[in-house]
């Protein structure tokens, strides 16, 4: 395996700098009294945190980057579908056929985490019912990121 140089054919590089890692969150909510949440983490060491009309700038160690992308590893974040929107089900039609209907719920609420490193991109979008591990790191990650705005 000395040859591989990435995650699977559709995977991460093996080995990226920190500095040029991004992980991007955003919140879309399905009512349109709430406002979008958006949380951008840098390998550089910093946390752009927007809620609403605010725009926080906050510290974020490489190291807690480091154990959040060791997290998403754990889940196997990198095989993730890209998109966990859409519900799909089956029917028995008359002439004895199985059918497939897609069910697209656009006006719900959905969150977005997108990992990109050295011009590799990857990005999960859910709703509620998405993924339970991606949510619980998700959830965690604004969790600490409003601490942190509240602290400041």
């Amino acid at each position: 395996m000395a040859g591989e140089r990435a995650l699977g054919p559709d995977g991460p590089p093996l080995a990226y700098p920190i500095q040029e890692v991004n992980l991007h969150l955003t919140r879309q909510p399905g009512n349109a009294a709430f406002s979008v949440r958006r949380v951008s983490l840098s390998g550089k060491g910093s946390a752009t945190f927007e809620r609403g009309d605010e725009l926080l700038q906050i510290a974020y160690p490489t190291t807690e980057l480091v154990a959040l992308l060791n997290e998403l590893y754990r889940i196997r974040f990198f095989e993730l579908p890209s998109q966990y929107t859409a519900r799909y089900s089956v029917f028995l039609k008359d002439d004895g056929m199985i059918a497939t209907s897609v069910l697209r719920m656009m006006d719900a609420g959905s969150t977005r985490i997108c990992f990109a490193a050295t011009g590799y991109e990857k990005c999960v979008t859910y709703g509620r019912d998405g993924p339970s591990d991606l949510e619980n790191i998700v959830n965690g990650v604004f969790d600490d990121l409003e601490k942190r705005a509240a602290g400041k």
